[in-house]
């Protein structure tokens, strides 16, 4: 019973977590227009308020997905193209990434072994993206961050690659652990709550998917996001969610919903 209540407590904690993320980075975006660092004409200001939009869109979206959630106890499962998904993750995020005077970069192959379509919670695999990203962001001081759609041989595959602060090879076994944050973090004045990593790794348990982590300290981070290949060329669950299993934190084997950390 106490385990029952810790995980539902980490998992509202998780909700307000992503939902905050979310307005500041309305908030973000609205300064901005209004102090006119993005011009001053509809035309020229108009990719930022459509960022603005989606920015909304998601932190509404969050709220309603755990209000119907907690009233059906259904995970609605989804088949979308997750190479326009990401389009809109770029759009989405490219004015908070100008905010901090960093280059954002989406970069996709010109045709796919299997196409792109994904079945999954498209909400989670929001909040799954989403948090990579703002940390990508959050602690990369200058230079740029890329988002990739490719192939790796048949499986589809998201890279999220950072020139940032990089993580130490000793630390690498801590990222996915709720609450932890690295101790240079923890000094740092970037804000933080130590639950983003931990939610990535959740939904990525929860679709089947594999995480790699490769980092080098003061030189970058890259996620890798597998999507295996299925033979009916549809990536993702197969019309259920799996079951969280919050002992895989951390674990280095290949098995499903499992990372592997490298220092390179």
């Amino acid at each position: 019973m106490q385990k029952e209540v810790f995980s539902k407590q980490l998992d509202l904690l998780a909700l307000l977590h992503d939902v905050s993320n979310a307005f500041e980075g309305v908030s973000l975006i609205v300064n901005q227009i209004i102090d006119g660092a993005y011009g001053q004409s509809l035309e020229e200001i108009r990719p930022f308020l459509i960022a603005l939009r989606e920015a909304n869109k998601r932190g509404v979206g969050l709220i309603e997905s755990r209000r119907v959630y907690e009233e059906v106890g259904v995970v609605n499962v989804t088949q979308f193209d997750v190479l326009v998904f990401l389009e809109k993750k770029y759009s989405q995020f490219k004015p908070i990434a100008q905010y901090h005077s960093l280059n954002l970069y989406y970069q996709t192959q010109a045709s796919y072994k299997h196409g792109t379509q994904v079945r999954g919670d498209s909400i989670s695999i929001d909040r799954m993206l989403s948090n990579i990203i703002t940390n990508a962001i959050k602690y990369t001081l200058r230079g740029d961050i890329f988002v990739r759609l490719l192939n790796q041989d048949d499986d589809l595959i998201i890279e999220i690659e950072d020139t940032g602060c990089g993580i130490a090879a000793e630390q690498l076994s801590n990222i996915f652990i709720p609450f932890w944050r690295a101790p240079q973090s923890r000094l740092s004045d970037k804000p933080g709550r130590g639950m983003g990593l931990y939610i990535a790794w959740m939904v990525a348990s929860a679709h089947g998917l594999s995480m790699r982590v490769d980092s080098i300290a003061e030189q970058g981070t890259k996620f890798t996001i597998i999507f295996p290949y299925k033979d009916d060329g549809i990536y993702g669950v197969d019309g259920r969610m799996l079951p969280k299993s919050p002992k895989q934190v951390g674990s280095r084997s290949s098995e499903v919903g499992s990372f592997e950390f490298k220092k390179v």
